[in-house]
């Protein structure tokens, strides 16, 4: 029994040996380069065969102590012989007795470096030189659906440590990507932390214009995952368009900066990603600053709230601040657009309030503004789509409410500056106090007759202008404190004139130019003044001066200067830059009193030159034609007053005729009530009688009883 038990446990322990020996042995084979050089001759035959193309591999080596794969020198080339796919190193590090005991998947550490993946598809409809290698793994066999008594009980679970990517580079077509390095960390407290150093994006975008090129670069990004959400940090963002033209303002001084087709816009956030779904998401965007270095235009402050899907955007508590420049709303909807869908972009917004200085949009729009330093108060709603642009409740006012302005209006053909279409209607603007002069003094031009709109006091303005290509043109109605003016005209930016129509029917003209003996004017003129400062620059420099330039040519129906008033008069006024001339014709019967009148300075109009004269003549055949009209229209209305007159008496005389038959009738009446209340009365006083009489009677028998 002894040696029985002797020659078992010897045979175990052989046994042992010997798998400990084949196991070792094993071991060592499984980790010498033959080996591993076997293996990668196997592996690279094996997707030889099954992708049919050309496939090199400098290494792969797999270690049992850690169980981790690595994998070095691949290149994989599509069917036409080009390099698709490259990878320097990759290396995967498995928790094998994690799947054992819990069946998950623990991946300790995971790295990918040198990664650059050439991707092409040279149409729609033409299959990319990657797709051999999906079609090469898809499975053939239908998938049967399993019963579910054969179905897994538990899913399967990925859990990743660590995670580096570094120098990865993929491209598709004329689209370039580059990440430098990412690092992502899971702590096991619920905290994830990514980490990428380095992202660049390359893509060719068309235009009507023309292609753009555009680029995408983040210096540094950290994400945290925490149980709250996730948070961003983007430390830089910089974001470049170059359309491969000159910018838009070259040559044009008057024109911004501002160029989507030269964009360099840096720029930093902070995102909280309160949710993040397949279809949906909400997050906050924190402080963000943004400066398109380009144009200049410079925003120091971006806070919103977003919550949005595939269709469309609700943005909420939305702050924009830039230097001088506060602009704040609750709420705006957006459409996001999608051509297999037939959607068009659209959007909405709640009213915005906010506080402007215009100087802050100066450089990248209009250069002109750089001065304007007076702060605006301002509110309105807006809407609009790919197009167009509606502004509703548009209201404009100073701190010290001189200046008020209520509007609404819109922009449409956005898309193209020859349609571009700006109109706005005004319904009220008032203008009080030295608030014009504060004004035009934001602007940095040359400023005429100043002292002139002073002197028109308070200004309400109602109308309306519109702005195309080009061109500006404002209509509307002037009531100021020295009368009321309807204007029109509009600014010919192409061939650089200003010309339109005025017209008032009582303008104290004397009060607004200082000139007491000129009283109340009603008339309508037309004008045309050159506004090019190269032609208003050569005429004054040969001429010298300090008018504009251009010409009035107005009929005044009625006016009055010093103890003469005057009727139809035709006022002619030329200006060369340096002086104005002017000639007045008031056309008699059969004398003509002329004018002419010249001066240097609008400032200073008490020093106007005036030459007086008179022109006698016969009676044109116009007089004398004008004069039997006249004569024929006092006719006619000498005879529509009596005719006026004749049934204005008749019907007095009707009027009388049923007055006196209203007064017989009333005295008819008079008469018939007063014998009827006496009838009355006579017929009362008999039965007083007869009932006194009775009474008596009664009384009489009751004595004698």
């Amino acid at each position: 029994m002894k040696k029985a038990l002797k020659w078992i446990v010897g045979s175990l322990c052989t046994l042992v040996v010997i798998v400990i020996v084949v196991l070792v042995s094993a071991f060592y084979v499984f980790h010498t380069g033959w080996f591993q050089d076997e293996m990668k001759e196997r592996v690279v035959q094996l997707l030889t065969d099954k992708l049919d193309t050309k496939i090199e591999l400098d290494h792969i080596g797999i270690d049992l102590m850690t169980f981790d794969a690595q994998i070095n020198g691949l290149v994989v080339e599509d069917r036409q012989q080009r390099k698709m796919l490259q990878l320097d190193h990759l290396m995967v590090d498995f928790n094998v007795m994690s799947y054992i005991l819990r069946k998950e998947i623990y991946v300790r550490e995971a790295a990918v470096r040198g990664l650059e993946a050439n991707l092409l598809q040279e149409s729609p409809d033409s299959a990319a030189n990657f797709q051999f290698v999906i079609d090469a793994f898809k499975s053939d066999k239908p998938q049967q659906k399993k019963p579910d008594s054969l179905k897994q009980t538990h899913k399967l679970i990925l859990k990743v440590k660590k995670v580096t990517l570094e120098s990865i580079r993929v491209r598709f077509n004329d689209k370039r990507a580059h990440l430098g390095r990412l690092v992502y960390k899971n702590s096991g407290n619920g905290r994830d932390v990514a980490e990428i150093n380095e992202l660049r994006a390359q893509w060719v975008s068309k235009s009507k214009k023309g292609p753009v090129d555009n680029s995408l670069r983040v210096k540094v990004i950290d994400m945290l995952d925490t149980k709250q959400g996730k948070k961003l940090t983007i430390d830089s963002l910089c974001f470049t368009t170059d359309n491969h033209k000159p910018r838009t303002n070259v040559g044009k001084p008057k024109h911004g900066a501002f160029d989507a087709g030269h964009l360099n816009v840096v720029a930093q956030m902070y995102i909280n990603v309160e949710h993040l779904a397949k279809d949906s998401f909400v997050a906050v965007v924190n402080n963000c600053q943004a400066v398109d270095r380009g144009s200049g235009l410079d925003v120091h402050k971006l806070n919103l709230r977003v919550a949005g899907n595939k269709r469309s955007l609700h943005l909420s508590n939305v702050t924009v601040a830039l230097a001088n420049t506060v602009l704040k709303f609750d709420d705006a909807d957006v459409q996001l657009p999608s051509k297999k869908e037939g959607r068009r972009l659209s959007y909405s917004t709640s009213m915005i309030t906010g506080r402007t200085q215009l100087r802050d949009i100066s450089k990248p729009f209009a250069p002109v503004l750089n001065k304007f330093t007076l702060p605006l108060n301002l509110q309105t709603r807006m809407s609009g789509d790919n197009d167009n642009m509606q502004f509703r409740s548009v209201t404009v006012y100073t701190d010290d409410k001189q200046l008020t302005i209520h509007a609404g209006g819109s922009i449409s053909g956005l898309k193209d500056k020859y349609k571009l279409h700006v109109h706005f209607n005004v319904s009220r603007m008032t203008a009080i106090g030295n608030c014009k002069e504060k004004i035009i003094n934001q602007f940095t031009v040359k400023k005429f007759m100043m002292n002139q709109l002073h002197n028109l006091g308070r200004i309400d303005y109602t109308g309306y202008f519109d702005v195309v290509w080009k061109r500006e043109s404002f209509v509307g109605r002037l009531t100021t404190g020295v009368g009321a003016m309807k204007f029109q005209f509009s600014l010919d930016e192409k061939n650089k004139y200003v010309s339109g129509t005025a017209s008032t029917d009582s303008l104290e003209l004397g009060k607004v130019f200082d000139m007491p003996e000129l009283g109340k004017v009603a008339a309508k003129a037309d004008f045309i003044f050159d506004i090019s400062k190269p032609r208003t620059a050569l005429m004054r420099k040969r001429l010298g001066g300090k008018l504009p330039i251009g010409k009035v040519d107005a009929h005044v129906s009625e006016a009055s200067y010093r103890f003469v008033k005057t009727h139809d008069t035709e006022v002619h006024i030329t200006s060369d830059g340096a002086v104005a001339q002017g000639q007045v014709n008031m056309h008699g019967r059969y004398v003509d009193v002329l004018c002419s009148f010249s001066f240097t300075n609008t400032n200073d109009l008490k020093k106007m030159k005036i030459k007086p004269g008179l022109k006698l003549h016969k009676a044109s055949d116009a007089d004398k034609r004008s004069r039997e009209e006249r004569r024929e229209q006092l006719k006619q209305e000498r005879d529509a007053r009596k005719a006026v007159r004749a049934e204005e008496k008749a019907a007095k005389k009707a009027a009388k005729a049923i007055i006196r038959e209203q007064k017989t009738a009333e005295k008819t009446a008079a008469k018939e009530r007063k014998a009827a209340e006496k009838a009355a009365k006579r017929e009362r006083k008999a039965a007083e009688k007869e009932r006194k009489a009775a009474e008596k009677a009664a009384r009489k028998a009751a004595k004698n009883l």
